[in-house]
Formats: C-alpha cells, sequence, structure tokens
C-alpha cells in the first residue's frame, strides 16, 4: 500500500473523510512505512458538510498506479448533490476506472460513499453495506447488490464497504493489517486510541486483535510482551515487574481488560501463529511446535486437540471435515 487517494464531492463528512485518512497517515508516524496520501476530486474545494471549507485537493487523475487504494468518501445526500456535476463527473471518472481495471486497484467506499459506487456500476453483483439508515435506499440504487446489514464492513475481492463514520476507521485498520502487519495495525490503534470493534456478523479478528478493544496502555505494554516472546516465554514475575504491579493485581487487571486470563492470551497467540505455520511454511512439526513455545511435540498436541478439529498433517493439507473451513473446532 504505498499510494491511497481519497475522493471528495461536495457536502463531505468530515470523520468519514478523517478517520481513515488519520488511520493511512499514522503508517508514517510509527515508522511502518511511507504511504503517499492524496486528497482528490472534481473540485479543487468543497464546503463539508459539517462547516468548514476543504481546500487544495487535487484534481480527478487520468490513471492511478498499480496497487492503489482509493477511498470514496461518503456525503450528505440530497437531490441537489446527486444532480450536480461534481457528483456526475465523479461517477463517470469512477465507472472509466474501473474499465481500465488498474492492476491491484483496491476500492473502499464509506458510509454513503456507497451510492457513488453503485451510480457508477461498481456494486453490481458484490457484497456492500453502508449506513444502517441507507440500506433499502442503496438496495434500490443496486438491485443485484447483496447489501448486507449489521456490519461494520464488508470485502468482497477488490471491493470494500463501511457502514459510514468511525467505521471508516475499521475498514482504513483492516487495509493496514493486510498491508503492514497486525502488529503495525495495533501500533496505529494505539496510536489513534482506537479500539478494535467487530459486530457479531463481522468476520473473527485474530488472537492478537480481538482481545485489544480496551485503552489500557500497561496492559497493551504486557500484550507486547508475550506476544514478543512466543517462542521463549515469558514468566507472570517478569510481566509483574515489567508492569509494575503484584502478579495478582496484574492477573485480575488483565482479565478485567482483556476479557481473557494472561494463559488463555497466550495459548491463542500461540494457535494462531501454530496455524500460519501450518499452513504457509514447511517447518516439521518439530520446528513449529518450538517456535511457538512449546517443550516438545507432544506438549504442543496437547494443546492443539483442545482447539483444532483436525490433526496438524490434515490441516497442512487444507483439508476439512463435516464442512468445517479450515478443520477449526466451531467453538474454537
Amino acid at each position: 500500500m504505498k499510494d491511497v487517494y481519497f475522493l471528495m464531492v461536495p457536502s463531505t463528512h468530515l470523520l468519514d473523510l478523517a478517520g481513515p485518512l488519520q488511520v493511512i497517515h499514522s503508517v508514517g508516524e510509527v515508522g511502518a512505512g511511507t504511504v503517499d496520501v492524496r486528497c482528490i476530486g472534481p473540485e479543487v474545494s468543497v464546503g463539508a458538510f459539517q462547516p468548514l471549507t476543504l481546500t487544495d485537493i487535487r484534481p480527478l487523475p487520468r490513471a492511478l498506479p498499480p496497487e492503489a487504494v482509493l477511498f470514496v468518501i461518503g456525503s450528505k445526500l440530497t437531490p441537489a448533490l446527486m444532480r450536480s456535476s461534481a457528483w456526475r463527473k465523479s461517477v463517470d471518472w469512477l465507472a472509466r476506472l474501473v474499465r481500465e481495471r488498474p492492476q491491484g486497484l483496491r476500492i473502499c467506499g464509506v458510509c454513503s460513499g456507497t451510492f457513488l459506487l453503485a451510480e457508477a456500476g461498481l456494486l453490481d453483483g458484490r457484497l456492500c453495506t453502508t449506513h444502517h439508515r441507507f440500506i433499502a435506499r442503496l438496495r434500490a440504487a443496486s438491485p443485484t447488490a447483496t447489501v448486507l446489514e449489521n456490519r461494520v464492513f464488508v470485502e468482497d475481492r477488490d471491493l470494500l464497504t463501511s457502514a459510514g463514520v468511525t467505521s471508516g476507521i475499521d475498514l482504513a485498520l483492516h487495509l493496514v493489517s493486510q498491508a503492514f502487519g497486525e502488529d503495525v495495525a495495533i501500533q496505529v490503534a494505539r496510536e489513534n486510541v482506537v479500539n478494535f470493534r467487530r459486530f457479531g456478523a463481522d468476520p473473527e479478528l485474530s488472537a492478537a486483535t480481538r482481545h485489544r478493544a480496551h485503552g489500557n496502555q500497561r496492559i497493551h505494554a504486557i500484550q507486547d510482551a508475550i506476544a514478543a516472546r512466543l517462542h521463549a516465554g515469558v514468566t507472570m514475575d517478569e510481566l509483574a515487574a515489567q508492569a509494575g504491579l503484584s502478579g495478582r493485581h496484574l492477573a485480575r487487571l488483565f482479565l478485567a481488560e482483556t476479557g481473557v486470563s494472561i494463559k488463555q492470551y497466550q495459548i491463542a497467540l500461540r494457535m494462531d501463529l501454530a496455524r500460519r505455520l501450518m499452513t504457509s511454511s514447511r517447518l516439521s512439526l518439530e520446528n513449529i511446535a518450538a517456535s511457538c513455545g512449546y517443550s516438545s511435540v507432544q506438549a504442543f498436541r496437547a494443546n492443539w486437540n483442545k482447539h483444532e478439529r483436525l490433526p496438524p498433517s490434515l490441516m497442512r493439507r487444507g483439508e476439512g471435515i463435516d464442512g468445517v473451513e479450515g478443520g477449526r473446532r466451531p467453538d474454537a
């Protein structure tokens, strides 16, 4: 993710823009990489729906570079806006852009920005979502799309759409996680004091992120320490000393903030790492066990069998049982 564009039309909602823009810009702030961010639109200056004018907006480019990411920002939907030349120019530009299919382009609709995508034909036959007040309206605007309710965001291959307002932050964090890794996404979220959020129907977060929905920086630091020492392990005394708390106090605080015990969190991280190594590397079972901090293959298998339906050999071959994707236990 080197080039990220934010498309704006008049009556832009400031938080639809500022949320994902802040997240993407923070990648550089935490030293994870360089991202070239450009705000573009059919007009060099637009009045936001909130009483502020945004200026120095770059013209709609003739083409986008390979692997670019485009955010289409939501605005206050009014009949006047949707009849305006700015709206029409944006729709035509989007339609032409997709016809030319830049290599690796990913398009992200934030809130009512999905209506620009709908008019340009980008939602046809796709899964998507939008702000809860506009679900029925989007279904009417794009009858062949499958518009999902109660979702923070929806990913359908190279098309991502979010429910709007702060959910644009979740969508942007998801892209950061994919491009730079979960550790960077966690750093960016912490830099912006943002919790990872999900509705029940959204894709499950990894163990590294699903227990991070809290604002306690001391516990975040302990979680970082556990993750950094998975291969060797870290003792409760070491964690307590780092936190400046007694072991008992740290254990209570960790459980209260994360919903799991320190031991459960460590095991969850180790199982996530084991699954990744099992399916994406050629390491032997002995090496995987050691990489995940287990003293023996027997100890590794004992934990694996508590969380997985498939034995490691079948997981590695990608086989499933009873239609359970990846062989995961339904309650794991």
